[in-house]
């Protein structure tokens, strides 16, 4: 669980980006947790991968293949 600021850190954002994409949708709300605002890093991040759609692209590019 982080508070906003290790949360919007995490995302490489600002406190004030990271409440626009929270108020958006784009990111997830937090929860109440000793008495103050957390965020699952887990949920963070399954919010982020479905920004980028389905799967890492990366995997099936020539590019970068193995």
């Amino acid at each position: 669980m982080m508070l906003r600021k290790t949360a919007a850190a995490y995302c490489e954002l600002s406190e004030a980006a990271f409440e626009r994409e929270i108020a958006s949708g784009t990111l997830p709300m937090p929860v109440i947790f000793g008495g103050k605002p957390h965020w699952h890093r887990d949920q963070i991040d399954q919010h982020l991968a479905n920004l980028s759609g389905a799967g890492d692209w990366r995997a099936s590019s020539n590019l970068y293949a193995a």
